[in-house]
């Protein structure tokens, strides 16, 4: 194995210009798997951003309930006294959650209104600038959001056709669709026309599973930890952007060993006569293979380290460009790439092995 590492080195190296090219393009296949799997798993983050960071231990809905964006949960907000009473309930506060459309500048933008009470749980964790709201007809907006529409600090902004002073832009407060725009939960009652109701009751408890059981017993409503809806919203998501994504995974992987393939192959072809002569040496065919494999690893590895730095290159500047997408890049994300380029290397190997296995060595002879 040592003796035939040279001879594939020589080979990818005779031409070094094609090398570069195969190398660049492997490694932009190989930066596109990284890039999709950064982005789906920012935006599986993104999913679940105000259950995993609002401070809650419960989310309390309508009986059923499965999704934080799904269907909308509608409460009485009498519901909440019954929920304060159940013991071990260390604090229970309504929040009210509701798509709208938002007039900023004269562009409409999708957005999700969250009501909260005043120094209750459900309004923003994360206040970068400004205040957080202390009144009605205010509003604490993603500062992503108000960049993107270049909003400031006193700007008005309008919803269902109301005016909304911007008091302060938080942080992390975005969604996989749409940022969060904070207000008081009587201003969501009122613009749903809807007073006396809430979408949830957020709990704090140290005995989430005890205390989940009681509430569900004693009121009939849904009760669930923020990770169970999380992992719903994920599934729900996935459902509708898995099937694309995958197909785009797919393609990038297809690109990437049809390019490892064509480079391994031509440099096998224009030197077919010096594998010939092996073979009529004497070289075993596991030799001549292992040349070949070697070839492809070779590629592939080149490949995928530059995939890796444009990768970087890309992410950055797209988060710069687009700070609405998160790109996270998990750990077996990487593994999957790792794993990815090792079977673009066996699968672009098998064509060239092809080629050597049934190479004739008399053919060498006859010109």
């Amino acid at each position: 194995m040592a003796a035939s590492v040279p001879v594939a080195r020589r080979n990818i190296l005779a031409d070094r210009r094609r090398l570069a090219i195969s190398v660049l393009g492997v490694g932009a296949a190989i930066a596109l798997i990284l890039l999709l799997q950064g982005l789906w798993s920012g935006f599986r983050v993104q999913i679940s951003a105000y259950e995993d960071n609002v401070g809650a231990d419960l989310f309390v809905g309508e009986p059923g309930t499965r999704n934080f964006f799904g269907v909308p949960s509608v409460l009485p907000l009498e519901a909440l006294s019954a929920i304060r009473a159940v013991p071990e309930v260390d604090r229970a506060d309504p929040v009210a959650v509701r798509f709208v459309v938002l007039d900023l500048h004269g562009r409409k933008q999708s957005a999700i209104l969250v009501g909260s009470a005043r120094k209750g749980m459900g309004g923003p964790w994360d206040v970068v600038a400004g205040r957080d709201v202390s009144s009605d007809y205010e509003a604490v907006m993603d500062r992503s959001l108000a960049d993107q529409h270049g909003i400031g600090l006193g700007e008005y902004i309008e919803a269902m056709g109301e005016r909304f002073r911007v008091v302060g832009f938080s942080a992390g407060t975005r969604s996989w669709m749409a940022g969060f725009v904070f207000t008081s939960h009587g201003t969501v009652e009122r613009l749903l026309s809807m007073p006396g109701t809430t979408s949830f009751v957020l709990v704090k408890t140290g005995e989430p599973g005890v205390v989940a059981e009681a509430i569900e017993d004693r009121t009939g409503l849904t009760a669930l930890a923020p990770s169970e809806l999380g992992d719903n919203d994920r599934e729900l998501i996935a459902g509708i952007m898995g099937g694309p994504l995958y197909f785009m995974l797919l393609i990038a992987f297809v690109a990437g060993t049809l390019i490892v393939a064509l480079t391994v192959y031509s440099a096998i072809v224009e030197r077919i006569r010096e594998y010939g002569i092996a073979k009529a040496m004497g070289a075993r065919r596991g030799r001549l293979l292992r040349i070949v494999l070697s070839q492809t690893l070779i590629v592939a590895t080149l490949g995928t380290a530059a995939g890796y730095l444009v990768f970087l290159g890309a992410s950055q500047l797209l988060v710069t460009l687009r700070p609405q997408m998160w790109v996270r890049l998990s750990a077996a994300g990487a593994v999957a790439a790792a794993i990815a380029t090792a079977l673009m290397a066996l699968l672009a190997a098998a064509v060239p092995t092809r080629r050597v296995a049934h190479l004739d060595p008399a053919s060498v002879y006859r010109g």
